[in-house]
């Protein structure tokens, strides 16, 4: 057998196993494309309530003052009112964390305290109108 010939064979038995070898990888690469797009959604398909709900924000505990009454925990984020609220009385401080931020009536407010609704009107509205008056001075 002639040298060159026997070369030439060499060569087209690695070419066929080279694109054996190809078309495994390509069958192997797709198979795996096909699983994944089983599993995964890209972000671009994802309707904008399925991004809100996936998405997240870090909260720390020194971005907000925190309120204690009673036996509620009311955080607030905004500095301003927060300081105002600070130069309240604690009663009148209070209404309005409960009324405003635990969406509470007047009346079962006046329930918690064991005072009258009127009493409560009456601290929920000077508390208002001093706080309304401070953050006025703030600006």
């Amino acid at each position: 057998m002639d040298t060159s010939s026997f070369e030439h064979i060499v060569r087209i038995q690695f070419n066929a196993l080279m694109m054996t070898v190809i078309k495994c990888a390509v069958k192997s690469r797709n198979r795996q494309f096909a699983r994944r797009s089983k599993r995964e959604i890209l972000f671009c398909e994802l309707s904008d309530m399925k991004n809100i709900e996936r998405g997240t924000e870090d909260n720390y505990s020194c971005d907000y003052t925190s309120f204690e009454v009673l036996n509620y925990t009311i955080q607030i984020s905004n500095e301003k009112l927060a300081v105002a609220l600070c130069k309240l009385s604690s009663k009148e401080r209070d209404v309005i964390l409960l009324r405003y931020f635990q969406s509470m009536s007047d009346q079962e407010i006046a329930e918690l305290y064991h005072v009258s609704r009127s009493a409560i009107y009456r601290r929920r509205s000077n508390g208002l109108k001093k706080l309304k008056t401070l953050l006025k001075e703030r600006n």
